[in-house]
């Protein structure tokens, strides 16, 4: 019987080789970089002085035009926020939607979620954020929560990074036992 199946899967993938199967591309990692963020816009509007931020970043093209960004801003005066997100790109901009953490070297945790809009040729754009800090030391009947909103502009200022490289792919087969 073991034989009949390896004769089988044989068989099935020799005929999928002289058929053409389509070519099988693992994601493919592009790269790191850095960017500033310039926070022009809080939850009280605009700031009398711009803040800027650095942040660090790898982009991931998962196949077609779909991405994955992993982020984080290493030397942050108040804890290390981390995010992570995917996105797509459409035309000449790569839209992404992003998650964000942070535990604060005080008794604040938050969590937020990010818009981001890059030009694909420069990787510079514009973001907006929201999200919402928890004090733990108010834990108990009256937790007290704190919202926030940033907007502003994000400058690629690391290497660049191509988001169309060329891809080839391979012939790959699958193999089963039973």
């Amino acid at each position: 019987m073991k034989r009949k199946a390896v004769v089988c899967v044989f068989l099935v993938s020799w005929g999928l080789l002289i058929l053409g199967a389509p070519a099988v591309v693992a994601a493919q990692y592009l790269g790191e970089t850095t960017w500033t963020l310039t926070i022009t816009h809080d939850e009280h509007g605009p700031l009398d002085t711009p803040q800027n931020v650095t942040m660090k970043g790898s982009i991931t093209r998962q196949g077609g035009a779909y991405y994955t960004v992993q982020t984080f801003v290493d030397q942050a005066p108040d804890g290390n926020p981390i995010g992570s997100g995917g996105g797509i790109l459409v035309g000449d901009w790569l839209y992404l939607t992003m998650a964000h953490s942070q535990q604060h070297l005080n008794t604040d945790r938050e969590t937020g979620v990010t818009h981001v809009e890059l030009d694909k040729a420069t990787l510079k754009g514009t973001f907006y954020q929201v999200a919402r800090s928890f004090n733990t030391a108010t834990a108990g009947e009256t937790p007290i929560f704190t919202d926030h909103f940033w907007s502003g502009t994000i400058t690629r200022t690391g290497p660049a990074i191509n988001l169309n490289p060329n891809i080839t792919g391979s012939m790959s087969m699958l193999l089963l036992e039973q």
